[in-house]
């Protein structure tokens, strides 16, 4: 699985976490070497994201993450700036979707 197949395997599954969560998860990016990537999420809501609203996902992320991710991982959560949001994979299977 390469590096966007990955990607697109974690937004997958963190994007029902987040709607849950009253925010919208617009991207999931992986950066780094394989066996300790940086995971980096980035998400909004309306009226805007804060600080606080960024430290309570990280945990919640995190908890997702490590069921998914076999090896160390670096997870950076962050706002969107000016990213467009991913699309949501109509074919992803929901076994690795968390509730």
């Amino acid at each position: 699985m390469n590096k966007e197949e990955r990607a697109q395997m974690l937004f997958d599954a963190l994007n029902s976490q987040a709607t849950t969560e009253g925010l919208e998860l617009i991207d999931v990016e992986l950066k780094g070497q394989t066996h300790n990537p940086i995971v980096i999420v980035y998400l909004n809501k309306d009226g805007g994201i804060g600080i606080d609203d960024l430290t309570a996902a990280n945990k919640w992320i995190d908890l997702i993450l490590d069921e998914l991710i076999t090896t160390r991982y670096t997870l950076e959560v962050s706002s969107p700036g000016g990213r467009a949001k991913r699309s949501v994979d109509d074919n992803a299977s929901e076994t690795g979707a968390h509730r």
